[in-house]
């Protein structure tokens, strides 16, 4: 058998972006390349590792499994093969949208800092990769309850409530968190880090819609499953037509953390961290672009990328 790591590479990254185009430019290949190796790798296992049946990439049950096998492996077999004197890229993860404001400048300032490149890794769990070791840092929203990781403030911002444009508070202008508690809600079973527990006991809403990732969770709350909540930076990200963000009052801050292993780590993962801090207090919390007041979503079309 002759499984390469680029096969291993080019499947967990369509098993991890579920879309040839956006895995193929990931990868930095063409999508017919990408194709062929993830066929060539399906003749050496001598398995079906696609549901071709699908209209959308999905993973047969046998490619669901040496997708976690292999998340584990491959980071780790890449780190063995990597000669002793080369300067290991630093593994960035995220996993609801990565602050492209503040987040490319402490990119750039690292990489001409220390000559070292940040890889950035979307990873739709709870650590953003740091669980299985596909990332050497991440950015995580909300608690890290992880004792061997260490967890850094960067900032706090407002979060926002997702509405279906056919709701019946689609058309208020501001939404209080504790009404939020009589209706349903979005709930991020992989990611997220807002949970009923949120609310005061008795005043907590029910779980109308799980999801996985933060398409799946728009589509949700498109579809009049429950409300959202997300911090406002994630919102100004993510548009979607039939969604409408609305500001909320009383509701906890979204809180963003710098989260990185207690050891072993990656031996600059904490010069990193340290020019995320001094960008955050820089900009007060927050920086240009990634901190807008909620109202400024309250429209469908404010939410829209620029």
């Amino acid at each position: 058998m002759d499984v390469g790591l680029h096969h291993l590479r080019c499947f967990l990254t369509l098993a991890e972006e579920k879309h040839f185009t956006w895995a193929a430019d990931r990868l930095g290949i063409s999508q017919p390349a990408l194709s062929r190796s993830i066929r060539r790798l399906e003749e050496l296992l001598g398995r079906s590792l696609l549901d071709r049946s699908a209209r959308h990439t999905q993973l047969t049950p046998e490619g669901l499994r040496l997708q976690r096998e292999l998340r584990a492996l491959v980071p780790r077999l890449e780190a063995a093969l990597r000669p002793a004197s080369e300067k290991s890229p630093l593994r960035l993860g995220f996993a609801w949208g990565f602050p492209v404001g503040w987040g490319r400048e402490a990119i750039d300032r690292f990489e001409e800092r220390h000559r070292v490149l940040v890889h950035l890794v979307r990873r739709d769990d709870r650590l953003a990769g740091l669980g299985d070791a596909a990332a050497d840092a991440a950015l995580v929203w909300g608690d890290v309850p992880d004792r061997g990781l260490e967890a850094v403030e960067l900032y706090r911002e407002p979060r926002i409530a997702a509405i279906s444009v056919r709701s019946t508070l689609a058309g208020r202008s501001e939404v209080g968190w504790s009404e939020l508690g009589r209706r349903c809600l979005v709930l991020n079973t992989v990611s997220g880090s807002l949970t009923p527990g949120h609310w005061p006991p008795g005043a907590q809403p029910e779980v109308g819609a799980e999801s996985r990732n933060i398409e799946e969770y728009l589509h949700a709350v498109a579809a009049r499953r429950g409300v959202g909540v997300l911090p406002t930076s994630v919102a100004r990200r993510h548009h979607d037509p039939d969604v409408r963000y609305i500001p909320l009052s009383g509701a906890p801050p979204a809180v963003l953390r710098y989260v990185l292993p207690q050891q072993g780590a990656h031996p600059l993962a904490a010069e990193f961290g340290v020019i995320l801090r001094q960008l955050a207090r820089r900009q007060g919390g927050g920086a240009p672009g990634e901190r807008p007041a909620a109202r400024e979503l309250a429209h469908p079309a404010a939410a829209a990328p620029n």
